[in-house]
């Protein structure tokens, strides 16, 4: 499909998914936002536009008090066309990559800041699932502690029944009071997006069952080829230990061969910072944002 060449831009589509996979493929991404999964479904939050600058794919988002773009995607001279985008918006580029922010490390023309609140946290699965030493004690005794209470079971989604999974996002809205908190009612948006396409994004999902009502809730899918990328990961707050069941049933009978697992950014919520080191990452993959020096 014609693609509009920078600086004009067009709104980012479905059909461009072909344009992202074959990208993608020959250039594995380094940071979780890098899916058409989570670019497509978050497409009307951060209002994304995307052109063609020779080879490379530039995704604005125009969202915002000024622009905002994402790093380029494909092949060509990356810093090149960072530079020219910055000369020309005066914006900023904005979950830029380890490799992509080396780039400038030497250059006094631009600022780098770390963007730590986005950065992700990559596990490995295996540690997820086995949970074994003395650090991960308190997940081994919530789980069990929610087993030796509840009588539940794991479902393994796909597109027949995956609609169920939207009973429980409204429920777990009505909780969290999604309509009055701007990123929640985005996240919802963005599930809805996800349920709509499952099987043309090639998600995976599971949930926990509890008569009959699903309490939790779990999507992801292959993020490169040894690495699995969970976009959502959410529990009845109400209920002490299904965050740890729905985290370990899921990753145990639905991870398959990959050896990690990108658990996405914590956003700066304290809460969410806290729980994912418990878990204890192998990595951060650090992210950051790239503006002109005035």
């Amino acid at each position: 499909m014609s693609i509009p060449s920078y600086p004009l831009f067009e709104p980012l589509k479905k059909e461009h998914k072909s344009l992202f996979d074959n990208a993608f493929e020959n250039y594995p991404p380094e940071i979780s936002e890098f899916t058409f999964t989570n670019l497509y479904s978050w497409r009307i939050a951060y209002d994304f536009q995307i052109s063609m600058l020779g080879d490379l794919i530039i995704l604005k988002a125009s969202s915002g008090t000024r622009h905002r773009f994402l790093s380029p995607i494909g092949q060509g001279d990356i810093k090149q066309a960072i530079v020219k985008i910055l000369d020309d918006s005066k914006g900023a580029f904005i979950r830029i990559s380890e490799s992509a922010k080396d780039l400038f490390s030497n250059d006094p023309g631009f600022i780098v800041d770390l963007d730590r609140n986005n950065s992700d946290y990559l596990y490995r699965t295996i540690d997820l699932i086995s949970l074994q030493g003395r650090r991960y004690d308190g997940k081994r005794n919530l789980i069990k502690k929610f087993r030796g209470e509840y009588e539940y079971r794991f479902l393994e989604f796909n597109a027949s029944n995956i609609s169920r999974c939207l009973e429980f996002e409204e429920k777990w809205c009505s909780i969290k009071d999604c309509d009055s908190v701007e990123g929640l009612n985005n996240e919802r948006n963005a599930i809805k997006e996800m349920v709509s396409n499952f099987s043309e994004f090639n998600l995976i999902a599971g949930a926990v069952e509890i008569k009959n009502a699903i309490l939790a809730l779990a999507i992801a899918e292959r993020f490169n080829l040894n690495t699995l990328v969970m976009h959502v990961l959410k529990a009845d707050p109400n209920m002490p230990g299904l965050y740890q069941v729905i985290m370990n049933e899921f990753l145990e009978k639905s991870s398959g061969a990959f050896e990690y697992v990108n658990l996405e950014q914590d956003l700066g919520i304290e809460g969410l910072r806290k729980s994912k080191k418990s878990y204890h990452p192998v990595k951060m993959i650090n992210k950051y944002t790239i503006s002109l020096k005035e």
